[in-house]
């Protein structure tokens, strides 16, 4: 906070109040690798869209490093199984991805489910994960699907689950360049957010071979860091899973902290176990409709 000129109180800091500093516009990814090895203190932005609100926040950077001229960063791929995006990729060059679309509408669908139209023409899913912040749903969505970051750094190559931009023992380093997503063992997805900003849910079911199916199931909101449920049913495919008991399997995983100050655990228990329900019962329909034809 700032002291306002003309003594009348206190207002929140902007971008206008903020010292001079260092840009730095790399073209291509050797050279934001040797910017970010060279420049370590300085801050890597990616469509910056979050940056004004960390201005706001108090954030004073000396130097910048922008991202949004690095061409290798905004592609997508897929190729034997595995969907690759670029961490510059933006929300809606992502979600109206003929790649995307073609491997997992669903997916795509749920990508451009998120933010307004604005954010979404600006913002980068690599942002959205490196903002670590609980209100952003990206992390929530890849999290469903066993994403993983890949980061460069001066170690060399490093990969990390998306879920991991919560453990403190996993913290992120380098320079992130993609997400992937196995895709060949994922049999359904469903993104629920008809409860944000108290609860969302994502919701994943992946063939296991001889173990049947893992249905796995993040639930995030605008207050709490995102949970992980899982759990494996021995059976010979969606259409014969129970979606009542699979939803209650899985809500009896969450944590006592998924609690917050808009509701207890009982009245998150039973809000997480709604959606899980609905999504489920939404994959059995998707199965059964395909066994009919």
């Amino acid at each position: 906070m700032r002291t306002q000129l003309l003594g009348s109180g206190l207002i929140a800091q902007s971008q206008s109040s903020l010292p001079p500093f260092v840009l730095h516009r790399p073209a291509s990814l050797p050279e934001a690798m040797e910017t970010a090895l060279r420049k370590p203190n300085a801050l890597i932005v990616a469509g910056c869209s979050d940056l004004v609100a960390q201005f706001r926040e108090g954030l004073v950077p000396d130097e910048v490093v922008s991202l949004q001229r690095v061409p290798e960063l905004t592609e997508i791929s897929h190729e034997n199984g595995v969907l690759s995006i670029g961490s510059m990729v933006t929300h809606h060059r992502g979600s109206t991805s003929p790649v995307v679309r073609e491997v997992s509408l669903a997916l795509a669908e749920a990508w451009k489910s998120i933010a307004t139209v604005r954010i979404r023409f600006k913002a980068t899913i690599g942002g959205n994960l490196m903002s670590r912040r609980h209100r952003y749903e990206m992390p929530i969505i890849l999290s469903a699907v066993d994403a993983e970051m890949h980061f460069c750094g001066e170690s060399g190559d490093r990969r990390l689950p998306v879920s991991a931009l919560w453990d403190a023992e996993k913290t992120p380093s380098g320079l992130l360049t993609k997400v992937t997503v196995e895709t060949d063992s994922l049999d359904w997805f469903g993104y629920d957010r008809s409860m944000r900003p108290l609860t969302t849910v994502a919701l994943s079911i992946r063939s296991e071979g001889p173990a049947g199916l893992r249905i796995t199931a993040t639930c995030g909101s605008e207050y709490r860091k995102t949970f992980i449920m899982s759990h494996v049913q021995e059976v010979a495919g969606v259409w014969e899973l129970d979606a009542r008991s699979v939803a209650s399997t899985l809500v009896g995983q969450l944590p006592e902290e998924a609690a917050d100050y808009s509701g207890t655990i009982d009245y998150r228990r039973h809000l997480v176990g709604v959606l899980c329900r609905r999504l489920l019962q939404s994959a059995i329909a998707t199965a059964n409709e395909r066994t009919t034809l």
